[in-house]
């Protein structure tokens, strides 16, 4: 009976940390994405000394969002889930299998995606037949400007 509830212990740990891996690499996925800029919508109405003084009084309910290009971001998402699912068990658990991408959204500000994965058990239980479980997660990313006063693309305070 102790066999069994170690057993039980041992793959019920594995799947928190398995999932905890899953949800590390989806989150690396979703911020790599972010980082992809759409330049046309970044830099619109930059270049005068009254932007900053302009957008602080009239912003806009997406002045500090910083736009992403959604097309490149869904192929950086997808860079960063492969750059996981094959890298060795320094970075990833070596019970995942290859992650996979459920759904991408992208609204021009932010990114969610959702994931899967295939995470084998340590110990099948006897009687129970269990030795995979699949495990998902999912993550909403957006990037935001700081506030502050900036000439030419520089912080001043």
């Amino acid at each position: 009976m102790t066999l069994f509830s170690i057993m039980a212990m041992t793959d019920i740990a594995s799947i928190a940390i398995a999932q905890r891996s899953l949800v590390q690499a989806t989150e690396a996925a979703s911020q790599r994405g972010t980082h992809e800029l759409d330049l046309d919508n970044y830099y619109k109405g930059k270049g005068t000394i009254f932007t900053p003084l302009i957008r602080s009084r009239y912003s806009a309910p997406n002045a500090r969002k910083i736009p992403i290009n959604c097309s490149t971001g869904y192929s950086e998402v997808i860079k960063e889930l492969h750059d996981w699912s094959v890298s060795s068990g320094a970075q990833k658990r070596i019970e995942l299998g290859e992650i996979t991408l459920e759904s991408y959204e992208c609204d021009g500000y932010a990114i969610s995606i959702g994931t899967r994965v295939i995470a084998k058990l340590p110990f099948v239980i006897p009687l129970s037949r269990l030795a995979q479980i699949e495990l998902h997660a999912g993550v909403a990313t957006e990037n935001q400007r700081s506030e502050g006063f900036y000439l030419f693309g520089h912080r001043l305070y």
